[in-house]
């Protein structure tokens, strides 16, 4: 019953409103399944009620820590990591993206970057224009080994010791909105299903120089 599934949902992710939709969304899955097999007549998770989520306000790297961590990437030991930074700054890439690429994937002659199903979060390719291309002159243009454990060493070097998981993208984010102005175009090149959740978190510019 739908009160069994509200009881289920409460118990395993009550504490948390995002991991509480995210609950909901794969116990409405199993039962839409269920009723296309025929094991079920309804999807009681229907008639339980999607939680409001309060988006906190995201603050974005400052321009010197931007700087910091190309600084770092010049050096020697992180050099490798160079291309791999200014695509999470400068194009919005998720981490998990930019690990996943393969060397075709980043057409510099061509400005741009493949974002293919099998890399993206959501599950939809996008090409996403590489700006400031410029900078990655003379760079040598791949995506290392050990890659998670080498972006680690980088922001460590650049004198990060707290560190918000995915702020390269919500710093592009930001400063994307802040000098284009254009929700769909944001969209597009971050990858989300739609803006609302841009339109949610990248509203406050105060902290966008």
């Amino acid at each position: 019953s739908a009160g069994d599934c509200r009881r289920i949902l409460g118990e395993a992710f009550g504490s948390s409103a995002h991991s509480y939709r995210k609950g909901r969304a794969i116990l409405h899955s199993i039962f839409t399944y269920g009723r296309r097999m025929g094991w079920c007549d309804a999807n009681p998770v229907d008639n339980i009620e999607m939680p409001r989520v309060q988006e906190q306000e995201i603050v974005p790297l400052t321009l010197q820590e931007v700087e910091k961590l190309e600084q770092a990437a010049e050096l020697p030991e992180h050099r490798a990591m160079r291309t791999s930074l200014h695509l999470m700054l400068y194009c919005g890439l998720r981490p998990n993206e930019v690990a996943r690429l393969r060397p075709d994937d980043i057409q510099l002659h061509e400005k741009r970057v493949l974002i293919h199903p099998r890399t993206s979060k959501t599950g939809g390719g996008r090409v996403v224009p590489i700006r400031k291309a410029e900078r990655l002159k003379g760079a040598r243009i791949r995506i290392p080994r050990n890659w998670q454990n080498r972006w680690l060493a980088l922001r460590r070097a650049a004198g990060f010791t707290h560190w918000v998981p995915d702020i390269c993208r919500h710093t592009f984010a930001s400063y994307h909105l802040r000098y284009f102005r254009s929700y769909s175009e944001l969209q597009y090149e971050t990858g989300h299903r739609d803006s609302s959740l841009l339109r949610t978190r990248y509203v406050n510019m105060q902290a966008v120089g």
